[in-house]
């Protein structure tokens, strides 16, 4: 049995492109744990998973996603695939057991969001995951568990926590070490971490005792974890 769990970071986007419904479909299928996929919101207030806040990496296009219409949204493809609504993977991902990490990308889409996760009696199994301190206070009032993710370490990871009141903490790797591991055990905090692909990492990741790691390549990750004597 795996001690850490695998969340596919934007599904399975080391192989397939990130944020599509291809993507999210093949990291459920090589066995990860969770998904992790980012939300936005068109001009006319559709949610779509996409990373960037500007169109122009993953499509071509320039503009940003806040400008446009679902419409014109759904006629773009990144890297042949079409950019899905929140609504199209959540009707997926009913039918599955895996964990969901949304990263909310905008504060003011939260509502929204919940909502939706909430009409699809999904609630238990997400965790609401951002950068954005507002988002994750909202997330907790009303009853979602909540990650923060961060690139540096807390100046004071328990204050952090108390005002939060979350359920996990999300540094980067190389943001970890076994003090703040020690810390967040003691506040009764989950730790994962980001981005998991290659054995240097999941070496060092291993060693921290980490909960969860997210990884652009799934399938590998999961394959080094279950033949390595290392695990």
């Amino acid at each position: 049995m795996l001690t850490m769990r695998v969340i596919g970071h934007r599904g399975a986007c080391g192989v397939f492109p990130e944020n599509t419904l291809i993507s999210i479909v093949k990291a459920v299928e090589y066995g990860v744990d969770a998904v992790e996929f980012d939300v936005r919101m068109t001009s006319d207030k559709v949610l779509v998973l996409f990373h960037d806040e500007k169109l122009q990496r993953l499509t071509g296009v320039k503009g940003l996603i806040r400008e446009k219409t679902y419409n014109y949204i759904s006629r773009l493809k990144v890297k042949g695939e079409k950019i899905p609504t929140l609504r199209e993977v959540l009707e997926y991902l009913e039918k599955t057991q895996v964990k969901i990490f949304i990263e909310i990308k905008e504060p003011d889409i939260i509502d929204d969001v919940l909502n939706l996760v909430e009409s699809y009696k999904l609630k238990g199994r997400v965790y609401v995951v951002s950068f954005y301190h507002k988002i994750l206070n909202i997330a907790r009032n009303r009853d979602f568990k909540t990650g923060a993710i961060f690139v540096c370490r807390p100046l004071n990871l328990k204050n952090l926590v108390k005002n939060l009141e979350l359920d996990m903490i999300l540094p980067r790797i190389d943001m970890i070490d076994k003090e703040l591991v020690s810390e967040a055990r003691r506040l009764n905090l989950e730790i994962g971490s980001w981005v998991i692909n290659d054995e240097y990492d999941l070496e060092r990741a291993r060693r921290l005792n980490l909960d969860w790691i997210a990884t652009d390549y799934p399938d590998k990750i999961i394959k080094m974890l279950k033949t390595s004597k290392l695990f």
